[in-house]
């Protein structure tokens, strides 16, 4: 039954009861009322009755009593409440007085006049030749009580009628901000969380709707932050996992089906131990006994065992699992880190570093022999050279307008050693740039770029170097060299470039190198395919430095190298 109709009957069985219980009080006081009526009636019709009585015996002539009193009575008629006979002493019925004409179609129910009717009082009067009675007769007054009684039923009845149709609009208006309500909770069990409800006028309605609208905000918050805890927990690398108070699995994310094997299905209910390695029971409960301690555990290094039965290593952080309500450990939830691929990392890191090592220690060999070989070609053949021209020298003086032939077979020799020589000092500048020693790192850089413009004059190569970059160390001036040298034959063989531009400068912490040219370009995924010696060599130089190197490059626009370099000033 709706609740509009509900209160309706409500106020209706209210309005009845009182309407009962005002008839209850209006019959008893009715039934009061007639007593006391029909009893001062019955007192007068008596008084005047012994007053006629009285009348006759001192008045004789008038004739015997009961003839005198049946000519009153007969003049009298009807006396409210009251019923006379008179009787002569045959016990004759000299007279009856009439039935009441009052309310003649009027008929109360029998429990009516029952309950009103007051106990029967009958007087009887011996006159001179006859007998008068007088008994009482409240049929006439309860028929009045009744007719009101009836007019006041009616008039509560249709009151009734007219009070419930007022108050079921009324209610219906009063109780209108429900429907929403309801609705609105409707739609928030459905998992709407986001509905809200309007401002009412009814203070009462009001408070209902504000805090209505701060649970709906209250619990959109909540479910918003549950559901972010839980996309975490399904989208994070580790493996969360939760534990019941038996150390039995309740909860499995993804990236533990991911790293253990296991389905949520599968694994949901099993013991914790699932996957512990046999071999790692005792270090299990170890690990249980620390956490009963500590109650936490953070970054415990050790394996687990996935459902093909391969082992992992595993980092393991866990903490209680507390029920807000209650404030009680219901459990425990667990994170566990795959640590293979970190391991492995930091394996292959180790070994790249060792790599790194080797390769500049090679580097350093290979500078060593460059450096001496090219002192060796310096003072070796260098001498051998010289003392060919000057051998070839001293026979074109000998033979000189004697024999043209030997003369100019000596001119030859000369020239021969001049190439020679410019060759070897060519192949010396390459195999160690003896300016690098004697006039340090700018210099040298301005001298290679010299050598290079003059062999490619088509060629606008722009240098920018800055100052005070001597005190770098021989490590960093070798390498930066060796770095641009390749750079520049890069450029020279591959690029077809008009212009090239270097530029070297550095400040408190870093050497930054950039080498810029415009030409063809070439795709710099294909690094890691081919074996571009030359670039890779570049690479390897640098990271031995521990330092940055950028190459970019577009088809058709050019390459540009940056290098950065820490310093250790």
């Amino acid at each position: 039954m709706p609740l509009r109709l509900r209160l309706n009957v409500l106020i209706s069985m209210i309005m009845v009861s009182f309407i009962l219980v005002l008839s209850i009080i209006l019959i008893f006081a009715s039934k009061q009322s007639i007593d006391e009526g029909v009893e001062a009636a019955n007192k007068v019709t008596l008084q005047l009755l012994d007053s006629v009585i009285i009348s006759s015996v001192q008045n004789p002539d008038w004739g015997d009593t009961h003839i005198v009193m049946q000519r009153f009575l007969e003049d009298l008629g009807y006396v409210r409440s009251n019923r006379i006979s008179l009787y002569n002493l045959q016990g004759k019925l000299l007279y009856k007085s009439p039935e009441s004409t009052y309310r003649k179609n009027t008929h109360p129910p029998k429990w009516f006049v029952k309950f009103l009717a007051p106990e029967p009082n009958i007087n009887s009067r011996l006159i001179r030749f006859g007998r008068l009675i007088v008994e009482t007769s409240p049929i006439g007054t309860i028929k009045e009580a009744w007719v009101e009684m009836s007019r006041l039923f009616y008039i509560a009845i249709l009151g009734l009628i007219m009070i419930n149709i007022f108050i079921y609009f009324l209610l219906g208006k009063w109780l209108e901000p429900i429907k929403p309500m309801l609705k609105a909770i409707e739609s928030m069990g459905s998992g709407s969380l986001n509905i809200r409800l309007p401002k009412f006028e009814l203070p009462e309605f009001n408070s209902i709707s504000n805090n209505f609208n701060k649970m709906g905000d209250s619990l959109e918050a909540k479910v918003n932050e549950n559901q972010r805890l839980a996309s975490i927990a399904e989208q994070t690398a580790d493996a969360i996992i939760m534990h019941d108070k038996n150390l039995n699995i309740s909860f499995w994310n993804h990236s533990a089906e991911t790293i253990f094997g296991y389905k949520r299905d599968e694994i949901i209910g099993k013991s914790a131990e699932t996957i512990v390695p046999s071999d790692l029971k005792k270090d299990f409960q170890k690990l249980l006994t620390i956490f009963k301690k500590e109650k936490s555990i953070t970054n415990y290094e050790t394996k687990r065992l996935t459902k093909d039965g391969k082992l992992i290593d595993v980092s393991i952080s866990a903490s209680p699992l507390i029920d807000t309500k209650t404030n009680k450990i219901i459990g425990d939830i667990v994170s566990m880190r795959d640590l293979s691929e970190k391991l492995l990392a930091k394996k292959s890191q180790k070994e790249l570093r060792q790599n790194r090592e080797l390769t500049a220690i090679i580097q350093d060999h290979i500078e060593d022999e460059r450096r001496s070989l090219a002192r060796e070609l310096h003072d070796e053949l260098g001498q051998y050279v010289s003392a060919i021209k000057i051998f070839a020298a001293n026979i074109t003086n000998r033979t000189k307008g004697k024999n043209k032939d030997i003369e100019e077979a000596a001119n030859s020799v000369t020239s021969a050693a001049n190439q020679i020589y410019d060759g070897m000092h060519s192949i010396i500048r390459q195999l160690r740039p003896g300016a690098l020693d004697n006039l340090g790192l700018s210099e040298t850089l301005k001298d290679m770029i010299s050598n290079y413009q003059t062999q490619n004059k088509e060629i606008n190569i722009d240098l920018n170097v800055g100052d005070k970059l001597d005190h770098l160390g021989e490590i960093i001036n070798i390498n930066i060299y060796r770095v641009i040298q390749e750079a520049m034959n890069n450029c020279f063989k591959h690029a077809n470039a008009k212009n090239i531009t270097i530029s070297l400068n550095h400040n408190k912490k870093d050497l930054k190198l950039n080498f810029t040219d415009d030409g063809i370009g070439f795709d710099t995924k294909l690094l890691d395919k081919t074996k571009q010696f030359g670039l890779i060599g570049m690479q390897e130089r640098v990271k031995a430095l521990n330092g940055n190197i950028s190459i970019k490059s577009v088809k058709r626009e050019g390459t540009s190298i940056n290098i950065s370099i820490p310093l250790d000033i």
